[in-house]
């Protein structure tokens, strides 16, 4: 039987744990993935991980949380400040307004979810880049990331779900 102080101590390790795995996320998303022949693209796995904590474990994961980790990646990936807080606080406000059409059905489901509510925040970051530099961006870069990362999602969210079932519980 462990004793009241490790009990509390573990019970906090798996609490934050949503959040240091977002905030890994965000540190590993300034390392590009090269594929041969194509533009270097980076998934964006914050977003991938703030999704599926919104959905599988909302108690865990506050808007002041994923703000922070947002403000970190922008900062990482010497971006306007507040683009990616912005972003995932809107894929967190979405995700657990929706959250009941994707809990206990199948990962299809979660990954149409994922789709939709991605499209939306790639829309976002796009609209929000070019106001911000006050240009034009053409939208196949975006476009390309966006494909990556839906392409992707399968693969981390099966990662997710084994460091929820044997770890956060």
């Amino acid at each position: 039987m462990k004793s009241p102080a490790v009990q509390r101590l573990d019970r906090l390790a798996r609490d934050v744990t949503p959040a240091l795995t977002i905030t890994a996320l965000a540190i590993f998303t300034a390392i590009p993935l090269g594929f041969p022949g194509l533009q270097q693209v980076t998934p964006a796995y914050t977003m991938m991980a703030v999704f599926y904590w919104a959905v599988y474990r909302p108690d865990l994961l506050s808007p002041i949380t994923v703000f922070a980790i947002g403000l970190l990646q922008d900062v990482v990936l010497g971006q306007p400040l507040g683009l990616s807080a912005l972003t995932l606080l809107a894929v967190l406000g979405v995700t657990v307004s929706q959250r009941q059409a994707f809990i206990a059905k199948p990962f299809v489901l979660a990954w149409l979810g994922f789709v939709v509510i991605a499209a939306g925040a790639f829309l976002l970051v796009w609209m929000l880049m070019m106001l911000t530099n006050l240009t034009i961006i053409l939208p196949p870069a975006a476009l390309y990331q966006y494909a990556v990362t839906v392409a992707v999602f399968p693969l981390v969210a099966w990662v997710f779900v084994r460091i929820h079932r044997n770890w956060v519980r």
